[in-house]
């Protein structure tokens, strides 16, 4: 691929605004382009992205990023693949595409060995319309919220934020409607919507999930206690864990009354009103490595 072909897209912000220095490390190293798009800078990136017309977009940012460029070029009729270079602080996505370390995505950028068009999740909430791997509603989405309301930054902020949810975290009733058809009620903590089995290096969210099956795997968890031992990292799982306390569950689209947080991509929201959820199928491309050098316990595609 010509290198006019490819969009660079940065956002300094990403990763406690530690993105910039992190690409100015890399550009010295590897002869990346020295003054990539800044997105913080950009007015409108739908039209900025249809003009150039790139035939592939490297993202440099974290996964909020790489959900506020698929929102961009969805409604574009010639849409770019996308390559996610790993500058965020979770970079859940680059283990899906096995893109995790700047050496990865630099063999992905110049070797295109994949590509794989996978499924989004459509939202009702105005601020986070789409989803690429996962949202949450409840516990998870509390706990997303209490880490941006109160600022925890580095590794310790989803412990912290944990911790400070697990107190004051209250049971509601959730009513939730599968496909249009079957209504259900649970006295429950959390509901998580995941379109991709992991969430950073190998940790566990949902095994079974695929990222281009035209389904949603939902998991309700009756309690806290339930949400916290579920998660398991490769070859561990908590001594605790247990498939008790947990309903599983697949779908096109959910209704969900209840619960006053949710998180979308690690983003939090507020819900004010019912939440809509829907999978909409194969709509954004990313560039992907070989499956052997994606170093995870299930791969993320069918």
């Amino acid at each position: 691929m010509k290198s006019s072909d490819i969009l660079y897209i940065l956002n300094p912000l990403a990763n406690e605004g530690n993105a910039s220095r992190q690409w100015r490390q890399l550009e010295k190293k590897y002869g990346l382009p020295k003054n990539p798009i800044d997105l913080t800078q950009v007015g409108n990136l739908t039209e900025l992205i249809e003009s150039s017309r790139p035939r592939m977009i490297v993202i440099a940012g974290g996964d909020g990023t790489v959900n506020s460029i698929s929102k961009a070029i969805l409604s574009l009729k010639h849409k770019p693949s996308l390559l996610v270079f790993p500058l965020g602080f979770g970079n859940a996505l680059t283990y899906c595409f096995g893109t995790e370390t700047p050496e990865k995505a630099l063999y992905v950028m110049r070797n295109m060995p994949k590509e794989v068009t996978v499924d989004i999740i459509k939202t009702s909430i105005p601020e986070l319309p789409i989803g690429i791997f996962t949202m949450g509603v409840g516990f998870d989405g509390q706990i997303v919220h209490t880490r941006m309301y109160h600022r925890y930054i580095g590794l310790r902020s989803y412990i912290l934020a944990t911790i400070r949810s697990y107190v004051t975290h209250v049971q509601k009733t959730f009513t939730i409607t599968i496909d249009r058809k079957v209504t259900f009620t649970a006295h429950a903590t959390a509901l998580i919507v995941a379109n991709a089995p992991t969430i950073g290096r190998n940790v566990i969210l949902s095994e079974d999930a695929k990222m281009n099956d035209g389904l949603l795997n939902c998991t309700l968890f009756s309690s806290r206690y339930a949400y916290l031992t579920n998660l398991r990292i490769r070859g561990f799982k908590h001594p605790l864990y247990s498939e008790d306390n947990k309903v599983y569950f697949q779908a096109q689209h959910i209704h969900i009354l209840g619960h006053q947080y949710a998180q979308v991509d690690g983003d939090p929201a507020v819900l004010t009103n019912p939440l809509e959820i829907e999978l909409v199928k194969k709509q954004i491309t990313f560039v992907t490595n070989k499956p052997e050098q994606i170093e995870l316990p299930s791969l993320p595609f069918v």
